[in-house]
């Protein structure tokens, strides 16, 4: 299964890598074939196509951020990780009430023990 297609979704990557790599501790690589971001080396967020998953935010954040946007949890193959929130993005202006539970999920990785 084919998680990220660059083609599909460069845009939404070069607007989330303009805002998180200018975060402390941040490093990138890729997992399931997708960009991903990492404080301090603990996973907190990556993209699929059209699309963002954040991986350490708390259950009240991820409750509210449900009631903004549309949500699902991730699928890794047969596998529902259910901490991992993702979110469809359809244009670049929801990036911009997306930022605040992107930057709790980099503040939450930054305080897991390493």
């Amino acid at each position: 299964m084919k998680y990220y297609s660059e083609e599909e979704t460069k845009e939404l990557r070069v607007a989330v890598e303009n805002e998180v790599l200018k975060w402390n501790h941040i490093t990138t690589k890729k997992m399931f074939g997708c960009p991903c971001y990492q404080a301090k080396g603990k996973l907190f967020a990556f993209l699929v196509t059209n699309g963002v998953v954040l991986t350490q935010l708390q259950p009240s954040d991820r409750e509210e951020l449900s009631k903004k946007f549309q949500t699902s949890y991730f699928q890794a193959g047969k596998k529902t990780v259910k901490n991992w929130i993702r979110l469809s993005i359809k244009n670049l202006e929801q990036l911009e009430s997306l930022k605040p539970f992107v930057r709790k999920s980099y503040e939450d990785a930054l305080l897991k023990e390493e």
